[in-house]
């Protein structure tokens, strides 16, 4: 870690100053620092986060093969007739939602969960 001297007129510096920064900037015993880290937020998950991350990967590619008007039509009929209930048993205001937490739904069924 090093100290740093600004030399403008902030007296601290907190987070990061721009989106493309590869570090922070934070104060520890009134002295300003700069750390560097790597955010890998998406690859240090639980096995329950992997699954339910694939499950959510799943329904997105799923969801966005629903593009011909064939497709939609045929969206918009199943979930009327479904009666806006998805297959988790809960109700859903529009049939995207509907399709996508079915296809979550339906990937969690094929791919069960082993703790």
């Amino acid at each position: 870690m090093s100290e740093i001297k600004t030399s403008s007129g902030i007296d601290e510096i907190r987070g990061k100053t721009n989106g493309r920064d590869s570090g922070y900037f934070y104060m520890r015993n009134g002295k300003q620092f700069y750390r560097t880290r790597k955010e890998s937020y998406q690859q240090n998950q639980s096995p329950r986060q992997k699954w339910n991350s694939a499950a959510f990967k799943y329904a997105n590619s799923q969801l966005k093969l629903l593009t011909t008007p064939e497709a939609k039509a045929q969206l918009a009929a199943d979930f009327e007739a479904a009666n806006h209930i998805a297959s988790n048993g809960k109700t859903y205001t529009t049939s995207r939602a509907w399709k996508f937490n079915s296809l979550i739904h339906d990937f969690k069924q094929m791919h069960p969960f082993n703790s």
